[in-house]
């Protein structure tokens, strides 16, 4: 008896992928254009001019909508974007203040520390020098003026 040969297995057909399946479509659609191009060309003109009409419509249409769609996402992304700015301008201001309020504790404490005396008391140290001063000048001024009347006196008698 003899054996019969296996067939080998026929392996099955694989589906187009997603690409392919797309690339095809639009190769119908496209010959599906040139096709009806061609008949209105040859068929009737008319046809034709208006079909060239219809196309430029539908396109200047279309066109005016993506441009619409497009400033109004482009506006809103700009207010999105100056919103946030703004947002991070007021933190980044109030960070910066809050650093330099630490900054002039941590500064008048280390000056307090070293002995290091406050504008105030610079300013009523300053007041007392000027008032001392005038009275040195007053003081001199009278020592001169007693000095004159001795030496007047000693030269008149």
């Amino acid at each position: 008896m003899g054996t019969k040969k296996k067939s080998p297995k026929s392996p099955r057909q694989s589906k187009p992928d997603m690409p392919t399946q797309l690339l095809n479509m639009v190769h119908q659609v496209w010959l599906a254009g040139l096709g009806a191009a061609a008949r209105a060309q040859h068929g009737a003109p008319k046809m034709f001019e208006e079909l060239i009409a219809e196309g430029a419509k539908v396109h200047s249409d279309t066109k005016e909508a993506a441009e619409k769609a497009l400033r109004g996402a482009l506006s809103g992304v700009q207010e999105t974007l100056n919103s946030r700015m703004d947002k991070v301008r007021g933190e980044a201001s109030d960070a910066f203040e809050n650093l330099e309020k630490i900054f002039r504790t941590r500064v008048h404490s280390a000056l307090t520390q070293l002995g290091v005396p406050s504008a105030g008391e610079v300013e009523s140290l300053s007041k007392r020098v000027d008032a001392l001063n005038a009275n040195i000048d007053r003081l001199a001024r009278t020592r001169t003026m007693t000095r004159r009347k001795r030496a007047a006196r000693k030269n008149g008698s």
